[in-house]
């Protein structure tokens, strides 16, 4: 594997995409995080010797420029505005890039007929990824809403590792 990241990990500040970079990390893998800012958080996954891209999920040029170089996504957006966006910016973005698989982090509530607009905003984007170019294999992944649980970060960690097509470093 050469030095350089092949794998991006949004949301990577937060707890499932902190638990995602851990795992990656564990399993030899150079990891880029795209963070919203470049504060302590960053800084303490430099240490970690993680890359660190700075941008925001409404601005695709900073999305694409992250993208650079990367072979697999995991695309986690907080659950607030913004997600149809942000999946749509992702989704081109990675096509632009060359990207070939992503994982989507939605929830377990997604679904059409909910009456949360978040969890339809989420099924929404479930789709946007459905979309996506042919040759770009997606897997979404559901979190539970509500209070978290340490012992499932692991979990969805472990999904998303047999769900993309990832190499081990030698």
């Amino acid at each position: 594997m050469s030095e350089e990241a092949n794998i991006l990990v949004s949301g990577a500040t937060g707890r499932t995409g902190g638990a995602a970079i851990d795992e990656l990390l564990k399993m030899g893998h150079k990891v880029r995080a795209y963070v919203r800012s470049n504060d302590d958080r960053a800084e303490a996954l430099r240490s970690w010797g993680v890359e660190i891209a700075v941008g925001d999920f409404t601005d695709i040029d900073q999305i694409r420029s992250a993208m650079e170089g990367i072979k697999s996504a995991y695309f986690l957006h907080p659950i607030t505005p913004g997600i149809l966006g942000a999946a749509a910016y992702f989704a081109q973005a990675a096509k632009e890039a060359g990207v070939t698989s992503i994982v989507n982090m939605s929830q377990i509530s997604a679904r059409r007929e909910s009456t949360s607009h978040a969890a339809q905003d989420h099924w929404i984007s479930e789709r946007v990824f459905d979309w996506s170019p042919s040759g770009l294999y997606v897997h979404t992944t559901r979190r539970k809403s509500g209070p978290r649980r340490r012992s499932s970060s692991r979990s969805r960690t472990v999904a998303m590792r047999r769900s993309a097509p990832m190499t081990r470093a030698a």
